[in-house]
């Protein structure tokens, strides 16, 4: 079983988009939209030095994670849901 301290691990590291993608059980097109979500955007870091640039701390996803993730799926104009 895992400890609190792999939580402060997970916590205190910068994750890739590919790491934060696992992490959150999600596809990386996804990720790209939680990052430009206009309610609730993912906090990332931008790295200018590196080809990728793009890094996400332990912590937000963690708490974006614990917060419920912003629901995804197709949009239907007035049709009720059965």
């Amino acid at each position: 079983s895992r400890g609190l301290g792999d939580v402060y691990k997970r916590q205190d590291r910068n994750y890739t988009i590919k790491e934060a993608c696992l992490f959150l059980g999600i596809h990386r097109c996804t990720i790209y939209d939680y990052i430009h979500h206009h309610e609730r955007p993912l906090p990332f870091i931008r790295i200018h030095t590196d080809k990728r640039g793009i890094l996400f701390r332990g912590s937000d996803l963690i708490a974006y994670k614990e917060a419920g993730l912003p629901r995804r799926g197709r949009k239907f104009k007035d049709s009720p849901r059965e």
